[in-house]
């Protein structure tokens, strides 16, 4: 069977000889009516899952035929208004003279005649027009684009906000109509009147139940996706269980919930139809604001690793004071670790979800503080990989050397943490399995980079030498842990007046053979 690369219309995809994970069983609250609102990053599969109720609605059942929810629904149609906001324009035209047209179109496919004097009027007409056909089913995919889209524009912003603000608000008043309505976006915007006025919105973002109803889990994917897999391990000649565990460290990871964790679909399907490890879905398109933001606010990788969050930081975003790890979660780059639920609120640990993410993610990150270009930035983590694997430190300290003279004068603290954090980010970018601030019984590591034969311990200084950087690794013992494999050591020390590594020193403390 076909990879559905890019199908997200059910019909489509059943009936064209498509591979279909069966997700019907997760939809089953769904189906029996409410109120909901379900976010997930994009290229998840949110558009898929409300074109699959909108075939169920509409009573396609021969579109179910060997899902799990064949049996288990009665199938009886209902008046289906399925709204798809990236449809609507809001850049050549005002959003309410887009939303007005948008619903406009709706209800000639339904041979309605609705009010054209606001978007708020024109959209209530819509569903009291459909509802003389019985409850309304209200399938509203990707709620949030015209905000999102204008993060960086506060005026448009906030132009757009009071709009749908207007619009979303009549959900309510309409209650008597409908019988399910589910919105699916990347944010939850706190001060949007969807989720105050509207307040029977029941948010299931993080609700066990909907853990694995986007995304794959590695039992779909060996269930149903085996030709596939084995085509691609023949192709990259690995054996099944290093195949597996590479497949899981790269797109593996995203998590809604205390325990369960699934595959981007995304990358996944791309990874299928040619199988080479790369960011396939952070290639479609990471906003460049978010990086601006991210430095701007001072957090440096190793937290982007490891942070501790409130509720308010997973469950909503504030439009008026944009908060990068809210919309890192939202949007995917990063991913539920742990949930620490106790009598006085639930914290959570998030993290980058795999190395998909952490790759791309500081190969831009490193882009947003140096003049490197898309192209450049991969070059260097291959360049720096090459080099580090080969044990070349000249090539590698020159390669990162080249790096830091990039960065603008102007924005270039001589601080140690500064350094580490560049040296972080270079290291990264090789995909290689890094780790900085590690944490020892006898101190902490700057950086590791942990390989099945191999193991590269990094410690740097700032204005002091590579000798004394090389004594601390020897002297609180940080190689012990990996006897077995060939540990390299190296000793780094930066020049905060020239900003580059002035000089290195590199041993080996104990090998494997």
């Amino acid at each position: 069977m076909q990879l559905p690369i890019g199908i997200q219309d059910f019909q489509k995809l059943r009936e064209g000889n498509y591979v279909y994970v069966d997700k019907t069983q997760h939809m089953l609250p769904f189906v029996q009516g409410g109120y909901y609102f379900l976010s997930r990053p994009r290229r998840f599969g949110k558009s898929l899952t409300i074109s699959t109720l909108k075939a169920l609605f509409e009573g396609k059942k021969h579109l179910f035929e060997g899902l799990w929810i064949h049996n288990q629904h009665d199938f009886e149609p209902h008046p289906v208004l399925h709204l798809n906001l990236p449809g609507v324009e809001s850049r050549e035209l005002p959003l309410s003279v887009g939303l007005t047209l948008y619903f406009q179109e709706q209800a000639a496919r339904f041979g309605l005649t609705i009010s054209d004097r606001s978007a708020r009027l024109a959209f209530r007409d819509l569903i009291l027009g459909l509802s003389k056909g019985g409850k309304v089913v209200l399938l509203v995919d990707e709620y949030d684009k015209p905000l999102v889209d204008f993060l960086d524009d506060p005026e448009k912003l906030a132009e757009h906000q009071d709009l749908l603000k207007s619009v979303y608000g009549t959900i309510k008043e309409l209650d008597e109509h409908l019988h399910l309505v589910i919105l699916t976006g990347v944010s939850k915007f706190g001060k949007l009147s969807l989720f105050s006025d509207l307040n029977n919105l029941y948010d299931a973002s993080l609700d066990p139940r909907f853990a694995e109803l986007c995304g794959y889990t590695r039992e779909e994917l060996e269930r149903d996706f085996a030709e596939h897999h084995g085509q691609a391990q023949e192709r990259l000649n690995m054996p099944s269980e290093t195949y597996w565990e590479t497949v899981k460290r790269w797109y593996n990871g995203y998590s809604w919930g205390q325990h369960s964790a699934v595959y981007c679909p995304f990358s996944m399907l791309v990874f299928l139809q040619n199988p080479v490890f790369k960011p396939y879905w952070y290639e479609t398109g990471t906003p460049t604001f978010l990086m601006k933001l991210v430095r701007k606010q001072g957090y440096t990788p190793f937290q982007l690793e490891h942070l501790r969050a409130g509720e308010q930081v997973v469950s909503t975003s504030s439009v008026e004071h944009l908060d990068p790890i809210s919309i890192m979660f939202q949007t995917g780059y990063l991913t539920l670790k742990e949930i620490q639920p106790s009598i006085y609120g639930t914290s959570y640990t998030l993290g980058f979800p795999n190395e998909e993410v952490r790759v791309a993610f500081a190969q831009n990150l490193l882009q947003e503080y140096t003049d490197h270009q898309d192209s450049q930035a991969g070059l260097l983590g291959v360049t720096l990989r090459d080099a580090l694997l080969h044990q070349n430190w000249e090539g590698f300290f020159e390669g990162v050397n080249a790096t830091l003279a990039g960065v603008p004068y102007e924005i270039f603290p001589r601080k140690e943490a500064f350094f580490n954090s560049l040296m972080h980010l270079m290291l990264v970018s090789t995909g290689l399995p890094t780790l900085s601030q590690v944490q020892t019984s006898k101190g902490r590591m700057d950086t590791v980079i942990e390989l099945s034969n191999q193991v590269f311990i990094f410690e740097f200084k700032l204005d002091g030498t590579a000798q004394e950087a090389l004594e601390q690794i020897r002297g609180a013992g940080y190689g012990e842990k990996y006897l077995g494999k060939q540990v390299l050591m190296l000793g780094v020390n930066f020049d905060s007046a020239s900003k580059s590594v002035s000089e290195w020193t590199s041993d080996v403390i104990n090998s494997s053979g």
